[in-house]
């Protein structure tokens, strides 16, 4: 298993190259094909943890994809790969349908609203897609429609 000063070092590369980001608020460690981000001083050994902090990215067979939850932590230290979205493209790719966007570089991008990163999402033949859970698009799209009416 790599050392905690590699898998930092890891995703901090990742995440300079990608999204801009130089300076992550905690450390990181690694747990199955993950990469979590913890303000933990260290990890009991022997007992069991189900989440070490917030997951920031998968590992997969040839590259690394940032989460959502992680992108949104990350927040204002994204410097590149926002994609500022209307409220119409907002809810258009929450509700599963994709925008074509040949503006954008392929490959993760953070999805944002108002100046707010709300999550992941993947651009590849001009087409953007959302990658936030299901769950977190439907509060997503709750909220949109209640502001709308005037609450929230």
């Amino acid at each position: 298993m790599p050392s905690s000063d590699e898998q930092a070092n890891e995703a901090l590369t990742y995440l300079r190259e990608h999204f801009g980001v130089e300076e992550l608020p905690g450390r990181v460690v690694e747990r199955g094909d993950s990469l979590w981000l913890t303000t933990a001083p260290e990890v009991p050994e022997g007992v069991k943890v189900h989440s070490l902090g917030i997951r920031l990215l998968r590992k997969q067979k040839k590259s690394l994809k940032p989460t959502s939850f992680g992108l949104m932590l990350l927040g204002d230290r994204i410097r590149a790969q926002r994609v500022n979205l209307s409220r119409s493209d907002l809810e258009n790719l929450l509700q599963g349908r994709t925008l074509t966007r040949k503006d954008l570089t392929p490959g993760y991008v953070a999805l944002c609203f108002e100046g707010d990163v709300l999550g992941c999402g993947h651009v590849k033949g001009g087409l953007l897609r959302c990658q936030i859970p299901r769950g977190r698009r439907q509060e997503l799209l709750i909220a949109l429609a209640a502001e709308r009416r005037g609450g929230v």
